[in-house]
């Protein structure tokens, strides 16, 4: 039975349309950088709240994720002051053209309390039956599905929480970023089809993104016929650890991995015809902004932001504004225009790996066949080898086709394309040649994928370099 109160009337007048979820989702999860979990709601800053806002709608976002913590509002019975501070922000998100994403019992695992459950979550959400600035509700993130005490409260609470909320605020649950396929298979067997709920989330949080198309096929076919939306999903600008192997551990280096690895998750996604991702998270934090916790201590969980602390923005905001807007971006710096700083200063191309040899890439802004720039091979060896992961990388049927241009008086470039599967393996590798001659000479290889192959690198190896030698204009398409 619905709540005789229905949702807050002095709100009744509000002008956001009610999103398609989840196709029409854009979301951005939101914690002050300074103020995570449960540390956001005290002391109350409202007015840091909406310039917060303000950022996160200018990513062409339309819906902010909030995630209740349900023993610090008050559990079973949430205090007044935490539900009102909620009621002021989903306002504040209004006026700023944002939907809100209520996550609910964040830090908490009574389930054999079903009844103290439906008291909590029945005070938390009677205001906003029928509201359709809450763009849909998430009953629990990241469910324990090794819990049978967990599923079998999901099977209670799911179409419960359904009939509560009506049919237009649509309920999902969420499965973890580590093991999403296999946790997704078990919460999917556990819910009978009276209890799924209208779309179910996963989050995905393992490396550069590279193997994801494969485990988002999965998850789709895990799902079926319930629709899956990816609710989560990220990558640190860490200094100690890398999603792309060889990538440098500056700020500079793994900036510009977070934006690639945004490009090759919305990519895969589109492909297979699923919304764009629910992102993790619009700040990085600033020391001791997460509570004593799992995850306190750990430098990666501080560094997923789109912005630092500060509020700058980090390349990747760029790219996923312009992603969000429905823009395709398949660039991987294969002109080497963009550049990082590498851990011992040398200015290098972007995105690019030395992955052996001896010889490494060095920016060269002195010498160019199309654009700024190029890269030198740099180094005493007389060998080298270069990869990079195309943002169209994933494996489909057809054909990939590898180019690039090559300068330099003596020695052998090749250009290749790596196949890798599931557990990036490398399962083949198919190459062309070209015998260097002074001038620009440019260098094509096609290859289809194999039956195991899941993505593709660019690998580019150089021989009996003696001399300057220079590479520009790589590409990557499918035929």
């Amino acid at each position: 039975m619905l709540p005789s109160s229905g949702w807050a009337r002095p709100d009744a007048g509000s002008q956001l349309p009610r999103l398609e979820a989840p196709r029409e989702l854009r979301v951005v999860s939101y914690y002050p950088a300074d103020a995570g979990w449960t540390r956001m709601w005290e002391p109350w800053r409202p007015e840091r709240i909406a310039a917060d806002l303000r950022r996160l709608r200018g990513l062409n976002a339309n819906t902010v994720r909030i995630v209740l913590p349900a023993h610090f509002f008050g559990y079973p019975a949430p205090q007044q002051r935490y539900l009102d501070r909620l009621h002021e922000l989903v306002g504040l998100a209004e006026a700023r053209g944002l939907h809100v994403q209520l996550t609910l019992f964040d830090w908490w695992g009574e389930y054999h309390d079903v009844e103290g459950s439906k008291r909590w979550a029945r005070t938390v959400l009677e205001r906003y039956v029928g509201d359709p600035r809450i763009a849909f509700v998430e009953l629990r993130n990241e469910i324990d599905t090794a819990d049978a005490e967990a599923l079998s409260w999901a099977r209670e609470l799911v179409p419960w929480l359904r009939d509560l909320l009506g049919v237009g605020t649509p309920v999902t649950v969420s499965v973890g970023g580590l093991t999403p396929v296999d946790d997704l298979r078990a919460l999917s067997a556990a819910l009978p089809p009276a209890a799924r709920p209208d779309f179910f989330s996963a989050h995905y949080f393992t490396g550069g993104c590279e193997p994801a198309p494969r485990v988002f096929a999965d998850l789709r076919a895990v799902a079926k016929p319930t629709p899956l939306w990816i609710g989560e999903l990220g990558y640190p600008t860490s200094t100690t650890v890398s999603g792309y192997p060889g990538l440098p551990l500056t700020a500079s280096g793994q900036e510009a991995g977070q934006a690639h690895y945004f490009k090759l998750c919305f990519t895969a996604l589109a492909r297979l015809g699923l919304p764009p991702p629910g992102v993790w998270i619009l700040d990085d934090f600033a020391a001791g902004a997460i509570p004593e916790s799992d995850v306190h201590s750990r430098e990666p969980e501080y560094r997923f932001g789109l912005f630092h602390e500060d509020g700058s923005a980090k390349p990747a905001a760029a790219t996923v504004r312009s992603l969000f807007a429905g823009q395709t971006n398949t660039s991987f710096n294969g002109g080497f225009e963009a550049t990082a700083v590498a851990e011992d200063g040398t200015i290098v191309p972007a995105l690019w790996v030395s992955a052996g040899g001896g010889r490494r890439l060095v920016h060269d802004a002195t010498v160019a066949r199309s654009g700024r720039s190029a890269a030198l091979i740099g180094g005493a060896a007389r060998a080298g080898e270069f990869t990079v992961t195309p943002v169209q990388s994933a494996a489909r049927p057809g054909r990939a086709e590898a180019a690039m241009w090559v300068r330099g008086a003596t020695g052998t470039a090749r250009v290749g394309i790596q196949w890798f599967d599931q557990r990036s393996r490398q399962v083949r590798v198919r190459f062309a040649t070209v015998h260097l001659r002074g001038s620009w000479q440019r260098v094509k290889v096609a290859a289809r994928p194999p039956a195991t192959a899941v993505f593709a690198r660019v690998l580019i190896r150089v021989d009996g370099v003696r001399g300057p030698m220079w590479l520009d204009d790589v590409s990557f398409d499918w035929g």
